[in-house]
């Protein structure tokens, strides 16, 4: 700080060229003395705040000596008072706790003995001193009153910046959270829409194709017959797959966010209509969590995947909690795949993109011949 050197070298000149009442002979250029380890103090002073914390053990004996010596410095130089109130700022810059308000004491009771004129008026005139004591721990008391409610205000201040920061955290992360589920909401109406089209479009038109061709006579020769029975197995194949987007697409609803329940009503249909054998094992699962949607329409899809492309005998679906994370395991006997050669599809790039969405991750593990492994896991 400049200001305390300031007030120092303006007080020190203020009792040289100004007349005033002494005990001590030529006691002016005795003032030089304290005034010069003064001076040489204060940079000491903020090195070592700088260096250490306030109330620091060796800023402690520095400002009892800064203290010490300004005391003699007004003894022999009343006008040092000047520089003496400088302590009711130093005090909490310093020190700390009790500390602070004896050094407030203590600044009040030196500046009173400059500003009644030095040792020589205070033995002629004590009350002078007292009265003038008086006012200076009256004033300190006030500054430190003023001090203590700025400390509480800017308490308060910070207090309300962090609280105000915590809202607009929290806020950002609920309008995220609502983005993901309008997100998810307007993917699962799509999905829905679609498969309402399938089914009332290409799927009937199938059945339709399908009666048709089952209705034509036997008086057509061989060759036709061969014909339209090639016919009646595209079409018939083509409707099975109609029915796999359908079931793919369609939502399934959870009852009271019972994933277990659900996941096994989900397995028995898909089982019954591709005739695979499929298991699912949720011994110890909680019934109800968060993000069962997400988990059920991984399923929904990965099992998708398993009809179309794996060539799977067996399916098993295992359903579990560890280290707070809830995590689907989906694993078949099929062909598997090279993951490094092989790109992902749109059916796994849309599984990761709904375990991302609530936080969590999914692992495909799959090799030539060996199956394939899909491990989602979400947050529980």
């Amino acid at each position: 700080m400049v200001i305390p050197p300031v007030l120092l070298l303006l007080s020190t000149v203020l009792g040289l060229v100004l007349p005033r009442e002494s005990s001590v002979p030529h006691d002016g250029l005795w003032a030089l003395l304290p005034s010069t380890v003064l001076l040489a103090l204060r940079p000491v002073l903020e090195r070592a705040l700088a260096a250490t914390a306030p109330d620091h053990p060796l800023l402690r004996l520095l400002y009892a000596l800064h203290m010490a010596t300004l005391a003699v410095g007004v003894a022999l130089n009343p006008y040092l008072c000047v520089y003496a109130f400088v302590g009711y700022i130093d005090g909490e810059r310093f020190l700390d706790g009790v500390r602070i308000h004896v050094v407030m004491v203590l600044t009040a009771l030196i500046s009173a003995a400059g500003q009644s004129g030095g040792l020589v008026v205070i033995v002629a005139a004590p009350w002078l001193y007292a009265i003038l004591a008086v006012v200076n721990l009256l004033l300190a008391g006030g500054m430190s009153r003023l001090a203590s409610e700025r400390a509480i205000v800017l308490d308060a201040r910070e207090q309300a910046l962090e609280e105000l920061a915590r809202s607009q955290r929290e806020n950002a992360r609920l309008h995220e959270e609502l983005m993901d589920r309008a997100r998810l909401a307007g993917v699962e109406e799509e999905r829905g829409r679609l498969s309402r089209e399938i089914h009332d479009t290409v799927a009937q038109g199938l059945v339709g194709v399908i009666r048709q061709l089952e209705a034509v006579g036997p008086d057509i020769d061989e060759a036709s017959r061969h014909r339209v029975g090639i016919a009646e197995e595209t079409a018939r194949d083509a409707l099975l797959e109609a029915r796999r987007a359908v079931e793919a697409l369609s939502p399934h609803q959870l009852g009271e966010g019972d994933l277990p329940g659900a996941l096994g009503v989900l397995v028995a249909r898909w089982a019954r209509a591709h005739r695979i054998v499929a298991t699912v094992g949720a011994d110890g699962a909680a019934p109800n969590g968060p993000h069962a949607e997400v988990l059920l329409r991984i399923a929904q899809e990965a099992l998708a995947n398993v009809a179309r492309h794996s060539g799977a005998g067996t399916v098993s679906l295992t359903l579990g909690d560890r280290d707070g994370q809830r995590l689907l395991r989906i694993e078949d006997d099929g062909v598997g795949a090279d993951l490094e050669a092989v790109s992902h599809g749109h059916g796994l790039d849309n599984m990761a993109a709904r375990a991302r969405a609530v936080g969590g991750e999914l692992r495909v593990d799959s090799r030539p011949g060996q199956g394939l492994v899909i491990t989602a896991r979400v947050p529980a």
